[in-house]
């Protein structure tokens, strides 16, 4: 399988090392010059784009899946992206949990009022020129060195009890696989770890009952039901406390 990676961040070039570990042919896009060396070490025919300038496309004619991996919040890549002539069988888009509303809840799929609009419009953007597109939301990156011991290793954590909404890079991979090896679903999916303890569960420190938090977001909590039961898909990591 040829895939096209089209913006190669954190998650992008794990991405790439473990699908050109797996024998697919990754073309790996990058904005910066300065990342094409390490993207070729990861084994990647790896190409300048940017939305956000005139670019070259003729490269990804070839591709049999696209994955969307650009800063979705940012819109300046908007217009660009509008001028993509390549179709391609199957397309993912990698998304954010962060859409749904800062509120108390428990959020899925289904969820369609008071998403965050910049987000929204963002999707929005990709499925008016893609319908076929696979909508992966992906909770928190974690792994490696992201981890809520290095975020709060100088400073206390604001709101110890507030919940948490996060996924380990390692089921990532798995989960994108997954979708590249099914048949297109068209769908949303949130990829996020089932369980969900307080930031202050994790750093194992003790909470004095709940703090008041702007929009009370302390039981926000995002489901990934969709993706274990329709792929019965079992997490590596499913429970951020372990990460």
């Amino acid at each position: 399988m040829r895939i096209a990676i089209i913006g190669c961040g954190w998650v992008g070039n794990r991405l790439v090392k473990f699908l050109t570990e797996k024998d697919h042919q990754v073309i790996a896009t990058t904005t910066s010059s300065e990342k094409i060396p390490e993207l070729q070490s990861l084994g990647a025919e790896v190409h300048l784009l940017d939305f956000g300038k005139n670019y070259k496309q003729d490269f990804l004619k070839s591709a049999d899946v696209a994955i969307f991996s650009m800063p979705i919040s940012r819109d300046s890549w908007f217009e660009g992206f509008k001028k993509l002539e390549s179709t391609f069988p199957k397309t993912l888009l990698f998304s954010s949990t962060g859409i749904y509303p800062l509120k108390n809840g428990i959020f899925t799929e289904d969820d369609e009022y008071d998403l965050r609009s910049d987000i929204l419009v963002a999707e929005n953007v990709v499925l008016d020129k893609f319908p076929q597109t696979t909508v992966l939301r992906f909770g928190g990156l974690m792994g490696d060195e992201r981890s809520l011991q290095n975020f709060f290793s100088r400073k206390k954590p604001p709101h110890p009890e507030k919940k948490v909404n996060y996924v380990h890079y390692a089921d990532i991979l798995p989960i994108v696989e997954l979708f590249l090896t099914s048949e297109p679903h068209h769908k949303f999916y949130n990829i996020v770890a089932p369980e969900h303890p307080a930031i202050g569960e994790i750093l194992n420190i003790e909470t004095e009952g709940k703090s008041a938090q702007p929009d009370d977001v302390n039981d926000r909590i995002v489901s990934s039901r969709r993706l274990i039961q329709e792929f019965n898909y079992t997490f590596i990591h499913p429970n951020p406390k372990y990460f």
